[in-house]
């Protein structure tokens, strides 16, 4: 902010800022519906696999191709369920330092915390 010393504009601007911070919670309700896809598309390739499995006769090269390219897809998509939550979390913990930092900043300039 450098010498902003003008207290209307340092509250306009920390509204811009909490604006920013509400689109970046958006997201992050975007991104965890998108992890829910994904756990819902794990279990059904679980649970296609473990029917797939449960066939007691010999299996020729078709049906095994089959289940490994089941097998790589389930393991695709719990790499990006892993990375999703990485990311998640990763943006939580960035917010709430954000969210402590533009705090402190206020009370040290004495503006309130009114963000309506």
């Amino acid at each position: 902010l450098g010498k902003m010393e003008n207290p209307a504009l340092m509250q306009q601007w920390f509204q811009l800022v909490q604006q920013k911070n509400a689109l970046v919670r958006y997201e992050s309700e975007l991104m965890i519906a998108r992890e829910l896809e994904l756990e819902d598309r794990q279990s059904r390739l679980q649970q296609e696999l473990r029917e797939r499995m449960a066939v007691d006769h010999l299996k020729g090269a078709p049906e095994l191709e089959e289940e490994r390219l089941i097998l790589e897809e389930m393991l695709e998509v719990v790499e990006q369920r892993d990375t999703l939550v990485s990311l998640l979390e990763e943006q939580r913990l960035q917010e709430s330092l954000e969210e402590q930092d533009l705090e402190a900043l206020m009370l040290s300039k004495g503006l309130g915390l009114n963000w309506d």
